[in-house]
């Protein structure tokens, strides 16, 4: 069975390789690929089996989502599509199920705007100075008449340390934290506040969801959708998907 991996020319073989949870992964191979990682400045929060690409492993990183060799001296950064028919991604496949896992910890962390009558719910990455994010936030009643409950972790796209972060912090903080999103997606930000929000654990669900820009929407199969969805496509999706 051929692969394909984008920016690369080259043929793989499916190798079947045991399900292995990162409790199991050998001491000597973790530290190997912390000490790769490390030499281009990025930290290592996750590694996974990558059955579908011989010799590598699947590493979630400070910076992003990497296939590294077993060697640790190869990089490859890219998705590996099975198209023995249609093409179908399978990174996707192995990084949603991640996601699946990494939506139960976010609980406690996010804005809710429940659905009247749910029936699907949402989680999204949004900041409020995204214009996109500003088009999805205007039709959030559109999204809760369809049964969609949106959920939203923040993903301040000018960095930590920027004003971005520090007006989502103080929304965050807010004591009507979902009203506060709405005024800040209207250009009025609240005033400076502090509370034990963390953006960097926000930040950090991002990159391990593999998020790169704002609006991004992760439906509960662990999809990740970028960019702005209209609402009735989505709940086509959501559909599809469920």
């Amino acid at each position: 069975m051929k692969y394909w991996l984008s920016a690369l020319i080259t043929a793989f073989y499916v190798f079947n390789t045991p399900v292995m949870s990162a409790e199991e992964i050998p001491e000597e191979l973790q530290s190997r690929f912390e000490n790769s990682f490390a030499t281009l400045g990025f930290q290592v929060q996750r590694i996974e089996p990558a059955p579908e690409l011989e010799g590598f492993w699947l590493a979630f990183t400070s910076q992003g989502i990497f296939y590294i060799s077993e060697s640790g001296e190869q990089l490859l950064a890219g998705k590996v599509f099975d198209i023995t028919s249609q093409p179908l991604d399978l990174t996707e496949q192995s990084v949603s199920s991640v996601r699946r896992e990494l939506l139960e910890e976010v609980d406690g962390l996010t804005l809710n705007y429940p659905a009247p009558s749910e029936r699907y719910e949402i989680t999204v990455f949004t900041d409020h100075t995204c214009p996109y994010c500003r088009q999805f936030h205007e039709q959030m009643s559109d999204y809760n008449n369809l049964g969609i409950s949106v959920r939203y972790l923040a993903f301040p796209r000018t960095g930590l340390n920027t004003q971005s972060a520090t007006d989502l912090t103080s929304v965050w903080c807010s004591d009507n934290a979902e009203q506060a999103m709405t005024d800040a997606m209207n250009g009025v930000v609240p005033s400076p506040k502090t509370c034990d929000v963390s953006m960097a654990e926000h930040v950090r669900l991002a990159r391990l969801m593999g998020v790169t820009g704002t609006p991004a929407i992760v439906l509960p199969s662990g999809q990740l959708m970028p960019g702005f969805v209209p609402p009735q496509r989505l709940l086509q999706s959501l559909r599809a998907s469920n």
